[in-house]
């Protein structure tokens, strides 16, 4: 009897150890942190948005982050599969569902979520990807919304991650009350004109390319902040890739008031907002302003005639018949969003957000 040795290249038996390892967002905090994985959404896109899962729109603590401030993203795991092509999108759908449309903010063309050939290690609970920056342009108005990272990697299966993040948006820190009234005004129709994210490998008939290759974003998906990393030729998808998301037409928002207290008072940064087990800001059966997912089109996220004054910016506030919630915005002023079917805001349940004043 003759016994034979196989020899494994060590790289295959890294690559097998941890095919199921990829990478996931470690800041901003994501919604359902707790039950987040590194996989990538179905290819049948039983799971979109978001990696559908029990506690996927658990909110462990709300971002804030102010129009035109710098924003870092940053993530754990190291498969990082050669890198890729990333967005950054918002929907104003929180929590979203499978109709919501997310406009994109950032388009991210090679190099993401690294920059480097391979995997940046083997640990799937290690760091070493890159850190990415943006900022929520001027087109996005003060709200609570979900934003979403996305990624179609180099090598490997062809895949799409897509991880979701509750944010608040916050007014600028400009001392020029005029302008920034000028801008809310204009804000009621320049999210729609951002262009919907792009989505491929989930089911929608449109996939990328080849492993190897780089995607190429759709012109109509693209946006105008674009970073464009390394000199990889870039290679557009195949398949029905056209009019693949929902059209924005379903969904309203409503500009702050154009008159506003003095803002000489207002706190010139905010902090994150955390949720504790005590007092949750948000959570899917008390405080969320959430869309219906059988009718999302009737149900808008922001409703019109629920705007009002407050008096202490970050701080929850509950409308006079606890029908909706909202959160003080620099400005004193709040935008209710809707609670829960078959729930009340209560002002026990409110967190108050510390804030650094002039």
């Amino acid at each position: 009897m003759h016994f034979y040795t196989l020899k494994i290249p060590t790289w295959l038996i890294l690559v097998a150890s941890f095919t199921d390892a990829h990478v996931k967002l470690d800041q901003p905090v994501p919604y359902g942190a707790a039950s987040l994985n590194t996989n990538p959404l179905e290819t049948d896109g039983s799971d979109w948005p978001c990696k559908q899962r029990p506690g996927v729109y658990d909110v462990t603590q709300w971002n804030i982050m102010p129009i035109n401030s710098l924003q870092t993203i940053s993530f754990q795991g190291q498969a990082t599969h050669g890198g890729g092509s990333c967005q950054i999108s918002l929907s104003r759908h929180t929590p979203p569902s499978a109709d919501s449309v997310f406009k994109v903010i950032k388009s991210i063309e090679g190099g993401c979520p690294s920059s480097n050939p391979g995997n940046v290690g083997t640990d799937p609970f290690g760091y070493g990807a890159d850190e990415f920056n943006f900022t929520i342009p001027d087109a996005i108005a003060p709200a609570n919304y979900t934003l979403a990272w996305t990624w179609f990697n180099k090598i490997g299966d062809r895949e799409m991650y897509m991880n979701c993040v509750p944010v608040i948006v916050t007014p600028s820190s400009s001392k020029n009350r005029h302008r920034r009234r000028t801008l809310v005004e204009q804000r009621t129709n320049d999210m729609d004109s951002l262009p919907d994210m792009f989505r491929a490998n989930s089911g929608n008939g449109c996939s990328t390319a080849e492993s190897g290759t780089v995607l190429a974003i759709p012109p109509a998906h693209l946006g105008e902040n674009v970073q464009r990393i390394g000199s990889d030729p870039l290679t557009p998808p195949v398949g029905n890739c056209g009019g693949n998301v929902a059209a924005s037409a379903s969904q309203t928002e409503v500009a702050l008031p154009s008159s506003a207290p003095s803002a000489s008072e207002a706190p010139t940064s905010y902090s994150t907002l955390a949720s504790t087990s005590a007092a949750p800001l948000v959570s899917q059966t008390s405080l969320a302003p959430t869309v219906s997912s059988e009718s999302p089109a009737a149900s808008p996220s922001i409703l019109g005639s629920t705007t009002g004054s407050c008096s202490t910016p970050g701080k929850s506030v509950c409308s006079p018949d606890g029908t909706a919630w909202g959160t003080c915005m620099e400005d004193y002023q709040v935008i209710f969003q809707p609670v829960a079917v078959g729930t009340k805001c209560d002002l026990a349940l409110g967190v108050e957000v510390p804030a650094r004043r002039r």
